[in-house]
């Protein structure tokens, strides 16, 4: 016999009641559900503009701080833009960004504000306006460059022409509206010209014991000359002052040193025609001056106005466009090169144991102290280099003592030369990074010269000759591979754009490693 299973049952009326409470039920979790996504999507949406407004913020106060001009409406309205990621579509539509300046603890900023309309998924709802704001100040180091630019035999009245449309570019786009950044110009031949009729005693402040009446000279002196600071001397009249010290190897030029008392002077002991215009040759009998010594076999020798210093003189630190301008018109064709004499004196334009009158007399404590590793001051030198028919850079006379071989190099040419110059790049470079100055070289060249000497036949290729002697040495200057440019070509002519190019990149480099950009809000 089957058991028996009683069930239980419900009337009509009550089955139908339990079923609208479900129905209630689940309405409302679906309505709780829709106020929660709401409520988080809101303030998703809210967190994602404020990222975006804080990056615009960001972009817009360090355009600012560059240049009042900035267009800071254009650039906060393109960053948020840019920075809404997967959120854009549903903001955009509702969105509107402003833009104003501000000044905040002396310091230029910007602040983005930006607001969107954010619609609920409830239609009893109303739409909400979710605003937000950021606001960032950019505060400005101190910015020291040095430009250095080669005044040498390659470089004709359209080289020098490219070279000083190159120089006034570059020079505007880093002190425009700036008044934290520095510019020192450093034309260079065979050595820099260190005249400036403001400072008429550094002859004398600067020299040496025993530089103004150097022992090789003593018949000219006995001749009625007081010293290589008479004003009839050849360099004097024709306001040349190019100075040496430091030429051994490890030794950098002493370019982190002091300047009073250091320095040997530079003249040239030439015949009449290997002069330079600026002042006539002088003479006088007695012995060669090129073999360091007092005595030997008279005979009549020639002083003349140096073709390998510079007629435009290094320009000291300064933010005065005009006289950049004016120290640029002033350059012109010399003679030979070196570059690394060069770069010790682009050093030297920044060292700040060139401060004060007994340096190069520049206000505001210019140069200012190397960076102690805040990156409060940022200082950096910039090399431009045509290394197209070059038979010889870094290793004449100017490299060495009157009457001593340069320091590592013998009599004749040799690879063992080429390693003294390699290890003198690096040796100098290395000097630069311990004080942290920064290095950008830019090259130009081609080895499609031909050879013209005598009983030669081919081109000469002084490009490769430069990249595979200097390169290795002055790669150690570099921070990253693309601080050094090495572009094809015959000489600053034919790659006039692309210096530009490279110097606008490099100018708003260095502007913005000046720059310190902070969010306050």
């Amino acid at each position: 016999m089957m058991p028996f299973t009683r069930r239980l049952a419900f009337p009509r009326r009550q089955r139908g009641a339990a079923a609208i409470f479900l129905l209630l039920l689940i309405g409302g979790a679906v309505a709780l559900s829709a106020f929660s996504s709401d409520g988080t999507r809101m303030t998703a949406d809210a967190a994602q503009l404020k990222r975006a407004t804080d990056a615009a913020a960001l972009a817009a106060a360090g355009a600012y701080a560059g240049s009042r001009d900035a267009n800071i409406q254009d650039i906060a309205q393109r960053y948020v833009e840019a920075n809404l990621g997967m959120d854009r579509t549903q903001l955009e539509g509702e969105l509107t960004v402003s833009a104003q300046a501000i000044t905040f603890e002396d310091s230029p900023g910007v602040r983005v504000r930006a607001s969107f309309v954010a619609s609920s998924m409830l239609a009893s709802t109303p739409a909400q306006t979710l605003e937000v704001a950021s606001a960032a100040i950019s505060r400005q180091r101190s910015l020291e460059v040095a430009l250095v630019l080669p005044n040498t035999l390659g470089e004709n009245a359209a080289n020098l022409a490219v070279l000083r449309r190159l120089g006034k570019s570059f020079s505007r786009r880093l002190i425009a509206e700036s008044e934290k950044t520095w510019v020192a110009l450093v034309p260079f031949s065979q050595a820099v010209n260190v005249y400036d009729p403001r400072h008429a005693n550094r002859i004398i402040d600067w020299s040496r014991n025993g530089a103004l009446r150097p022992v090789e000279l003593t018949s000219l002196f006995r001749s009625g000359y007081s010293g290589l600071n008479d004003r009839r001397i050849p360099d004097r009249r024709a306001n040349l002052l190019c100075m040496y010290r430091g030429l051994n190897r490890n030794q950098n030029y002493f370019w982190d040193e002091p300047p009073a008392k250091q320095f040997g002077i530079y003249y040239r002991h030439d015949l009449p025609e290997n002069g330079s215009p600026g002042a006539p040759p002088i003479s006088w009998v007695g012995p060669n001056p090129f073999f360091g010594q007092a005595t030997g076999v008279n005979d009549t020798r020639w002083m003349v106005a140096d073709r390998g210093c510079p007629n435009a003189a290094l320009l000291p630190l300064t933010n005065d466009q005009a006289e950049i301008d004016q120290r640029l018109d002033q350059m012109s064709t010399r003679f030979n090169n070196n570059y690394a004499i060069a770069m010790g004196w682009a050093a030297m334009a920044l060292s700040p144991s060139f401060q004060g009158d007994a340096g190069w007399g520049l206000e505001d404590d210019l140069p200012r102290d190397f960076d102690d590793g805040t990156g409060d001051r940022v200082k950096a030198i910039v090399l431009l280099v045509n290394s197209t028919d070059q038979r010889w850079f870094d290793s004449d006379s100017y490299n060495a003592w009157v009457g001593e071989r340069i320091d590592g190099v013998g009599d004749t040419p040799d690879e063992s030369d080429a390693n003294v110059i390699t290890q003198r790049f690096r040796n100098l470079c290395t000097s630069f990074r311990a004080r942290r100055l920064k290095f950008y070289l830019i090259v130009t060249g081609s080895d499609e010269t031909a050879n013209n000497d005598l009983g030669s036949d081919g081109n000469v290729e002084s490009a490769s000759a430069f990249r595979k002697i200097a390169g290795p040495g002055l790669a150690v200057c570099a921070e990253k591979g693309a601080d050094q440019l090495y572009l094809p070509g015959r000489d600053f002519v034919a790659t006039e754009g692309r210096i530009q190019a490279r110097l606008d990149d490099l100018a708003d480099e260095l502007r913005q490693l000046a720059s310190l950009t902070t969010l306050i809000e």
